[in-house]
């Protein structure tokens, strides 16, 4: 009985046991509920912390966000009337002339209460941060007028016509769109109809170039002449329906900026100027300049313009995947991850924004700062191009592209040899500063007539005073004078006489008294004796006195500058002497030195000249140039093909040789293309649009006529051609075009001869200056009889020594040289009794035997003085360049045979004629940069 009921006791307790389990596992599955409750609501404590946190920031965030809608909201009509303006006819103008009309619209706006934006900047309103940075990398420059040019281009209504001199616009358009497969052509293109056609159906881009010369066919393209049949959009193309593409565009494109299009043209396209100004290439240069000399700046505005663009496009990607994820949160936003996530990474991209704003002032300035130090040479360039520009002014030969202005400045950036070496950055900036000026003196040069040699480098001579820092703009007025002094009417109607000086004289003492360093000249002059002295010297220029006061020594270019107004006033016959004097005071002595040596030919079709860019060989008349073309492809061993222009059978080799040539690389000469100046209008377009190989080059060889087309003298390298001015010039080209193994052949008299015919052609040639004078007509005394010279020298030479190094004077044929110069190489040409006598005075002065004595006499009475010049010793071609390098830079008519007062009249008109030319551009580029000043003023207000 007791065992039964312990076994109950035990059952109950074991009953007991289980129910407290049950109950213990209950409460511990309780307080693990309320565990994981209280994990739960601490998580959503701290979601909703985080939350509150982060929807705190980005409160401000969008609050900020939305006053600046609501200020939007205020303006959005006259921001969007004004923006929809621009882009609808601000296009045509200038970015002086759009700035005009922005003006102009805007006070209309204000006078009519329409709120607008104040500071709206067009190419940020109109475009972002990320579209400006591809446009950048398509190579579209970096400046406000190709930007805004840019968004008219992306955002046009109807099809866009762009002036495009440059070619900077064609380049980017085919960089843009090379994605969408963009097809150029032109009117002239055979095939025009066809990619047309395809462009059309298929929705390529196309490009038609070189449209002033329309064609009537894209009159329903233009006009968007559609209709719909069936499900499908038809265009009429002539006779023929084809199907629209919805893709489809069409850009038009001239490089002529002159062009005037009719009115029906003008209401069917919007025009797009890109026609380079003078703010815009100062930022193209500039822009060129850092990334070549200071890659580390330039890198860290690149990055700025990230951060406007990377950053705020990453804000706004964040933003609305945010908005997204609220949208599309289902339940307690609390329990959401993602939400909080993705708030999370906005508040710290919105903080690290907000840290690289911060930084961005300090990085601006030290850019700002940087940049400053090149803007000085950013300007030069700028003025430099538009001195180019404007050379057309002086002669319409004078043509020059961007393009030829940039590849020079690309050149001096890249491959600078006096760069080598130098690492300071003050040091590399100056050789930067002065190889601008030198090597696009060097290089233009060439494509100038001498006489306009000094005008186009008094020209940079300006500008580089502008750009120094030391003179700055202390010239002005000195410089002014200079140009217009002898415009303005001196007072009084009688003048004072001054003993010893003529009228003429002492009105331009009179004018030069004005300068208030000159105020006192008239009395100095009375005063100073020798000055009346100094007045009869053959060269004045080079010892001119001291009549001007100064309260402290001037600086070398002020003082120069003062001799040339001097000169001016009193010795107007030798103002060009003056003015060379005055250009290397600022330039430096061999500033123009280069251009006066033999032209290094080969050097500059090989190294400058590109295979798409054809060498104009300019000459005057009677000048033929080709040999130099033949000369340099036998010398390097190339295919020449030659074709003489004139005929349509020219026309149409010429046309097959160039076709097969551009895919060889072989070379074309085309000679005498002047005679067909329509056929040159169709050849530069072809040119336009052949792809080349890069061993092609094209020569056209052609006398200088107005009739040749702008785009063709734009699109090439120009070489003139002319006998060289003075008889030092005149002998350094001919002794630097015969070859030295020539001149020092055997017998040793040789070179003695060749420098008596060298010196004997370049006196016939010299007095061609002073006809009637010096000849009665001008005669066309060329190289050619220069060469037909040497080559009769050296068979009668080889003829009498028969290999003997050296041949007795009196053994030499001077008979028969004399005959066959006076009468057929030289004598040819002249159909003048009296000039046939003059001819034959010099020939037999100068080929005699007596010319092989030590002190046999060139030049009796040189300089006004009984000097005499003496034919140089030595038997050498190295003696005799040595002495021509030794010769006087200045020549006076007694080396021509002719009286020293012989060139008074000839130099006073070339200085009158060089300040016509001078003023001429001075008051164009004034206008240009009073505009260029106000816009930059206007940029700064903004």
């Amino acid at each position: 009985k007791k065992g039964m009921e312990v076994d109950q006791m035990i059952d109950s307790l074991e009953k007991s046991i289980a129910q407290y389990k049950e109950e213990y596992a209950l409460l511990i599955s309780e307080a693990q509920t309320i565990k994981q409750d209280l994990t739960q609501v601490e998580a959503k404590v701290n979601r909703s912390r985080a939350l509150l946190r982060s929807l705190g920031n980005e409160k401000e965030r969008w609050e900020t966000g939305s006053e600046q809608f609501k200020t939007q909201m205020s303006t959005i009509v006259g921001d969007v009337l004004l923006s929809s303006a621009f882009m609808a006819y601000g296009g045509y103008f200038d970015q002086q002339l759009r700035q005009n009309l922005l003006t102009n619209w805007s006070s209309h706006l204000h006078q009519a209460n329409v709120q607008f934006r104040q500071d709206i900047a067009l190419t940020e309103y109109l475009s972002n941060a990320d579209e400006r940075l591809r446009w950048q990398v398509n190579a579209l420059p970096a400046d406000d007028l190709c930007t805004e040019n840019a968004i008219m281009i992306k955002r046009f209504n109807r099809y866009p016509l762009i002036i495009d001199p440059s070619g900077q616009a064609t380049e980017f358009l085919m960089n843009e769109l090379k994605d969408r497969k963009i097809q150029r052509t032109s009117f002239l293109d055979d095939a025009f109809r066809k990619n047309l056609e395809s462009a059309l159906r298929f929705g390529n881009p196309l490009l038609v170039q070189d449209v002033e010369s329309y064609d009537p066919i894209l009159n329903p393209v233009l006009n968007r002449e559609v209709r719909r049949t069936g499900g499908r959009v038809l265009i009429t193309l002539g006779d023929q329906d084809i199907d629209l593409s919805p893709s489809f565009t069409i850009f038009l494109s001239t490089r002529d900026p002159s062009v005037e299009f009719p009115p029906d043209l003008c209401s069917r396209i919007t025009f797009v100027n890109f026609t380079v100004t003078r703010s815009s290439l100062q930022s193209q240069c500039l822009n060129q300049v850092l990334k070549s000399e200071r890659p580390d700046v330039d890198e860290k505005r690149s990055d700025l313009l990230k951060l406007q663009g990377e950053y705020a496009l990453k804000l706004r990607h964040l933003e609305k995947s945010l908005l997204q994820a609220l949208n599309d949160a289902k339940g307690n936003i609390l329990d959401n991850d993602d939400i909080i996530a993705h708030l999370e990474t906005l508040k710290q991209e919105a903080a690290e924004v907000s840290r690289k704003v911060q930084e961005t002032d300090v990085v601006m300035a030290e850019i700002e700062e940087v940049s400053s130090q090149y803007r000085r040479l950013a300007q030069a360039c700028s003025s430099v191009y538009f001195t180019l520009e404007s050379m057309n002014q002086v002669y319409f030969l004078y043509q020059f592209s961007l393009q030829f202005f940039l590849d020079i400045f690309q050149c001096i950036l890249g491959d600078n040899p006096s760069l080598r070496n130098v690492k300071d950055y003050d040091q590399r900036l100056q050789i930067l500063f002065t190889d601008v000026f030198q090597i696009v003196y060097n290089r233009v040069a060439h494509g100038l007539l001498h006489h306009d040699r000094l005008t186009f480098a008094i020209l940079l001579a300006r500008i580089h005073l502008r750009g120094s820092t030391e003179t700055g703009d202390a010239l002005d007025e000195d410089f002014d004078h200079f140009l217009r002094g002898s415009e303005s009417a001196v007072a009084g109607s009688k003048t004072e006489s001054i003993e010893g000086f003529a009228k003429e004289q002492v009105v331009g003492l009179e004018r030069l008294s004005r300068l208030s360093a000159f105020k006192n000249i008239k009395r100095t002059v009375r005063n100073d004796d020798e000055i009346t002295a100094w007045l009869e010297l053959v060269n004045p220029e080079r010892s001119v006195p001291t009549c001007w006061s100064a309260d402290e020594s001037l600086p070398p270019v002020a003082e120069a500058m003062h001799r040339l107004l001097v000169i001016q006033a009193l010795r107007p016959d030798r103002l060009l002497a003056a003015t060379t004097l005055f250009v290397n005071a600022v330039m430096g002595d061999e500033f123009l030195q280069p251009p006066e040596r033999e032209l290094d030919f080969g050097g500059i079709v090989f190294n400058e000249v590109s295979a798409d860019r054809p060498v104009l060989l300019c000459s005057v008349p009677g000048f033929d140039a080709s040999d130099r073309v033949e000369d340099l492809a036998t010398q390097e061993r190339k295919h020449l093909v030659a074709i003489a222009i004139g005929s349509a059978e020219g026309f149409s080799q010429a046309e097959t040789a160039i076709n097969a040539a551009a895919k060889s690389g072989r070379w074309v000469v085309l000679k005498n293309v002047h005679l067909a100046p329509q056929w040159l209008v169709q050849l530069e377009k072809k040119l336009h649009s052949l792809t080349f190989h890069p061993s092609f080059r094209l020569f056209l060889t052609l006398e200088i006529n107005p009739k040749v087309p702008i785009n063709l003298l734009r699109s090439s390298r120009i070489l003139v051609f002319e006998p060289p001015p003075g008889i030092k010039a005149n002998l350094t080209r001919t002794f630097s075009a015969v070859p030295a193994s020539r001149i020092n052949k055997e017998p040793g008299e040789r070179a003695r001869l060749y420098f008596l015919l060298a010196w004997f052609h370049a006196v016939v040639q010299e007095r061609l200056h002073y006809a009637p004078l010096g000849w009665t007509k001008k005669y066309e005394f060329n190289e050619p009889d220069l060469k037909m010279g040497c080559d009769t020298l050296d068979t009668w030479l080889d003829n009498v020594a028969k290999g003997r190094t050296n041949l007795p004077p009196n053994k030499i044929p001077w008979e028969a040289l004399r005959t066959l110069l006076s009468q057929c190489i030289y004598g040819g040409r002249i159909d003048n009794e009296f000039d046939q006598r003059l001819l034959d005075s010099f020939i037999s002065r100068l080929f005699t035997a007596a010319s092989f004595e030590h002190d046999f006499p060139l030049v009796v009475g040189a300089e006004g003085a009984m000097k005499t010049i003496t034919i140089p010793d030595g038997t050498r071609r190295e003696q005799f360049v040595d002495w021509i390098h030794r010769l006087s830079d200045s020549q006076t008519p007694s080396w021509l045979g002719l009286p020293n007062n012989a060139e008074k009249v000839l130099l006073t008109n070339r200085g009158t004629d060089m300040i016509g030319k001078l003023l001429k551009m001075q008051t164009l580029n004034d206008d240009e940069e009073l505009e260029y000043v106000d816009d930059e003023s206007g940029a700064q207000r903004d």
